[in-house]
């Protein structure tokens, strides 16, 4: 059977492109089969929606991965270059450098990348949406099924766009397949994409699963819609909305702030917000009630991650190994590279008595551990050169990770990837209620926040932007796409802050570095209608 990418539109997907040996969504993981041959029991549905969810999953994948393949890991792209991380100027991966020099143009792999990932999940989405609509099928469950597979397929969708949206501004909105290849798409205005967006949430958080208890670990629920609706609603500058959507949330009675130790290290040193990154904490069964959507990246499991999945660690973790009188531990973070650092300033941001800026959490103090080296056991004092070459630095502790018994060579990061938790969504409503000028119900939301981490209550004549940024620093770091949030908060705060709290980037970016260029291949495939470059990339 062939894969979808014959029914799709190919001036987005780069397929008309020359230089492509092959359109990019030949993927042998993403399963995605014709909509006219399989999708046509509702096992070929399920098929079709863990398609989806495998194909979410890419955007985690470094190597052996036709759309993120042999760069620097994904997510950290969208990092570097914003307003809380640095990234080290030579190494053997020099690939987040045009991130943090702004010197992106319109043949930047990792600017294809991210359109074809997210047009080629778009693309399977709405392969699905067309099965349901043309293909007249006896269900299981008449009164749930097919809405259940319209509302994820709805909800993969948005969740694409969500990517395209704050990357590259106006991008074509597609909603529908065609069988012949199209090249006269043209921009959709980026506030008609965000309407549609929330629709599909919309529809979404109506349609899929309320109970989390009751579905498979990864799975969607309608609390991971609203929570994404809510923040639709916060780019659309629809506060209103964006309270009901989060308020719906917070109080839904499934999911709370966990405030006692709890999973697999509950017994061993620690603190409950560390216990949130521990290896087998991220889902419900291990006791956290916190967690709304986690992708599963879990090594050597099925449908989970293997060697080349992940590999945050080697971001953010230090290249210790490089220095002598280290050699690699796990209780160390495994094979950390070191490619991004975070600033001082979010250092310096945490009151002593918060548990984040603990030591399980951030690990500042470093003490050489190879038993052969005569330095073993003492601290090390750290240099400026060992902090600029990414060798050693405070950083940190949620990617931490590599287990020798699993996994010899300290690769990737394989554990489960929480995309959404609660303290967000409290994030979120703190920032709805800035956007009504509602600032004692803003403080309100953000201190539930900081009561968990045991940091001092924000009063409501503190909170401002930049404040409710810097919290979710605080909670969020790594965690959150930080171009995605900033985005979102619009180009003056994108700007200020990079130019404020950036000493690597302040004086590069340019007004117009709030987007990134579109790619010249999709410009060139459409042929067929005018499709303008992003300003300051001709």
């Amino acid at each position: 059977m062939k894969v979808i990418h014959r029914l799709v539109y190919s001036a987005l997907l780069l397929s008309a492109a020359s230089s492509c040996k092959k359109d990019f969504l030949d993927e042998d993981t993403s399963g995605f089969l014709s909509p006219d041959n399989s999708y046509t029991t509702t096992a070929g549905f399920e098929a079709g929606l863990n398609g989806l969810y495998a194909y979410a999953r890419l955007e985690f994948q470094t190597w052996n991965n036709d759309l993120f393949s042999q760069g620097a890991t994904p997510q950290e792209a969208l990092q570097v270059g914003t307003d809380i991380v640095t990234t080290k100027s030579n190494g053997p991966d020099g690939s987040l450098i045009p991130f943090a020099q702004y010197t992106l143009d319109n043949a930047s792999s990792y600017v294809r990348n991210y359109w074809r990932f997210a047009y080629g999940l778009i693309g399977n989405a709405n392969s699905i949406i067309y099965a349901l609509d043309h293909h007249d099928i006896v269900w299981d469950d008449p009164a749930n099924d097919p809405n259940r597979v319209r509302a994820t397929a709805l909800f993969f969708r948005a969740y694409g766009y969500r990517y395209l949206i704050n990357l590259y501004g106006d991008v074509p909105w597609v909603e529908e397949i065609s069988s012949d290849p199209r090249t006269d798409f043209t921009r959709t205005p980026r506030a008609e994409v965000v309407q549609h967006m929330i629709d599909d949430l919309k529809y979404a958080s109506a349609n899929l699963p309320e109970n989390p208890d009751a579905i498979e670990d990864g799975k969607l629920t309608k609390w991971a819609a609203l929570h994404y609706l809510a923040e639709d609603y916060l780019v659309a500058r629809k506060p209103d909305s964006a309270i009901i959507a989060a308020k719906q949330v917070v109080e839904s009675g499934y999911y709370t702030l966990n405030r006692e130790r709890f999973g697999a290290e509950k017994d061993q040193g620690g603190d409950v917000f560390h216990d949130l990154f521990i290896e087998h904490n991220q889902n419900r069964k291990s006791g956290n009630r916190e967690t709304i959507w986690a992708i599963q990246l879990e090594y050597n499991t099925q449908g989970g991650g293997d060697l080349y999945t992940d590999w945050s660690k080697r971001a953010w973790v230090p290249f210790y190994a490089n220095v002598g009188g280290f050699t690699l531990a796990d209780s160390l973070g495994g094979r950390g590279l070191g490619q991004i650092r975070p600033f001082d300033w979010w250092l310096n941001s945490y009151e002593t008595t918060d548990i984040r800026n603990s030591e399980y959490n951030i690990k500042r103090n470093w003490y050489y551990n190879d038993p052969t080296s005569a330095l073993y056991g003492q601290k090390v004092t750290i240099t400026q050169q060992m902090i600029n070459s990414g060798n050693l630095f405070p950083t940190t502790t949620k990617f931490f990770y590599g287990k020798t018994a699993d996994n010899p060579a300290f690769e990737g990061n394989m554990k489960d990837r929480v995309k959404i938790r609660l303290a967000e969504t409290y994030l979120l409503l703190a920032e709805a209620y800035l956007q009504q000028n509602n600032l004692p119900a803003a403080a309100q939301a953000v201190n539930e926040v900081r009561s968990r981490a045991n940091a001092s209550i924000v009063s409501p004549s503190a909170m401002n932007v930049d404040y409710l940024l810097d919290e979710r620093a605080r909670e969020l770091i790594g965690e959150e796409m930080r171009r995605i949030t900033l985005s979102r908060f619009g180009q003056q705060v994108f700007l200020d802050r990079v130019r404020t709290l950036n000493e690597q980037s302040r004086s590069l970016i340019q007004d117009y570095h709030v987007l990134w260029p579109i790619p010249q291949e999709v410009i060139d495939a459409n042929s067929g209608a005018e499709f303008p470059q992003n300003p300051g990339y001709n």
